[in-house]
């Protein structure tokens, strides 16, 4: 079983062989909490052992970000992020609209995965995971988690993005964030109650 905290605390050196989930609120932190750590884990190993799969979308407001918005240190790394990315639930105007948007983040992210798993690194650092899992397979994400020796995600857990337009994308992934959380060493939950 993960262990669970709620304080947000992440030392890279305590990570380093582990898998971590960071789960949060819209605009919690969790990208910058993602960003404090991959500077301290440079400090440690290689930067060519490091892989990050940035799928957050730009800012809208108060909510997404990339890492490369907080962090220089995501030139150091190597540093996947797909071309375009929707936020299906807050651009979305219709059922229809936020399941196209999720199938053409699936789309626009897959292709880094599976570069993952064909040219793996010691460690994966994952953004917003939850934008993939909205139309994505969970199976892809554990597959690239199981070719890296440390994990480290972030996920959305929250209320303010409840409205998805009766796509059901919010429930599909509240119920693969629960899948992915098993398989954690230590689950770090920040703003969710």
């Amino acid at each position: 079983m993960a262990k669970r905290q709620s304080r947000v605390q992440l030392r890279a050196k305590d990570i380093v062989g582990k898998r971590v989930l960071v789960l949060g609120e819209a605009g919690s932190g969790k990208t910058m909490l993602a960003a404090r750590t991959l500077e301290e884990l440079l400090v440690l190993v290689d930067p060519d052992e490091i892989t990050v799969i940035d799928m957050a979308p730009q800012r809208i407001g108060d909510v997404g970000g990339r890492l490369s918005e907080i962090t220089d240190a995501t030139k150091k790394v190597r540093y996947l992020v797909p071309q375009k990315v929707y936020a299906p639930r807050l651009t979305g105007a219709s059922r229809e609209q936020v399941l196209e948007y999720a199938e053409l983040n699936r789309r626009a992210m897959e292709p880094l995965f599976n570069m993952f798993i064909r040219t793996p690194t010691q460690i994966l650092i994952l953004n917003d995971v939850t934008l993939y899992l909205h139309a994505g397979e969970l199976e892809t994400v554990l597959k690239s988690m199981r070719k890296a020796r440390t994990f480290l995600a972030t996920a959305y857990r929250g209320s303010k993005l409840a409205e998805n337009h009766g796509s059901g994308i919010s429930a599909r992934e509240e119920q693969l964030v629960k899948k992915l959380s098993i398989d954690m060493d230590q689950i770090i939950e920040i703003g969710v109650h």
